[in-house]
């Protein structure tokens, strides 16, 4: 239900009617922004707020398994990479050795902090550089995109969330193909739903980035 709602809501942006996205924060009792793009046509609730710079959080580990598996330091979705030793858990579906595909699904922390570790900050850094990716900054290698550290515009992941859809970033097909099909939150005969959730409780930061595929046409949204 929740992801129904949601591209109704992304449906409404589309054709203007800001004021129920607007009331739906209101709703909620809390502010936020939501941001469609479609390579031409930009569309927005609040465009001001739509260029702050927030942490990417959880949102992040798109790009970290596209680099990780563009520069080969993971070879494919499928290989285990990250082993559960018996440690203390956030989450009890943490508590297993994990895949790329896994470590999306479950939004493992702890396994993308060894993706982060194995990829280096020299070749993050050259990375985030190439891609633009807000202001490129990285504290340490396994916590950058959780300290505040990084930070990104709701605009400018539109941006980048529409270059993986269209297969343009600057990595290779297989990389980028690999990713979308771990993002894939629905597949249906007319629609395919593709995103990523983040959250800082300590910023108080909620991110929903992803596209969506409508037929041939493709549509950028994401809220924050």
């Amino acid at each position: 239900m929740k992801k129904i709602t949601l591209f109704l809501l992304f449906l409404n942006l589309v054709f203007g009617q800001d004021k129920i996205l607007n009331n739906w924060f209101k709703e909620y009792n809390t502010s936020g922004t939501f941001v469609f793009y479609d390579g031409k046509t930009w569309a927005s609730n609040d465009f001001s707020r739509a260029m702050e710079t927030f942490s990417p959080a959880s949102t992040f580990k798109i790009f970290n398994a596209l680099i990780a598996l563009d520069s080969g330091v993971i070879k494919t979705k499928k290989e285990i990479f990250y082993h559960y030793r018996g440690e203390k858990v956030f989450l009890s579906s943490w508590a297993q050795d994990m895949n790329l595909s896994s470590a999306i699904k479950y939004s493992n922390v702890l396994a993308f902090k060894e993706v982060a570790r194995r990829i280096g900050i020299k070749t993050m850094q050259e990375y985030l550089n190439k891609l633009h990716y807000g202001n490129a900054k990285i504290s340490k290698i396994d916590t950058f995109w959780l300290d505040n550290s990084l930070k990104i515009s709701a605009k400018e992941q539109a941006i980048l969330l529409f270059r993986l859809s269209q297969n343009s970033l600057p990595f290779s097909q297989e990389a980028m193909n690999s990713v979308k099909e771990m993002i894939c939150l629905k597949n249906m005969e007319n629609l395919e739903l593709f995103g990523k959730t983040g959250f800082n409780d300590e910023q108080k930061i909620a991110w929903i980035v992803g596209f969506v595929y409508l037929k041939d046409e493709i549509n950028i949204r994401l809220s924050r």
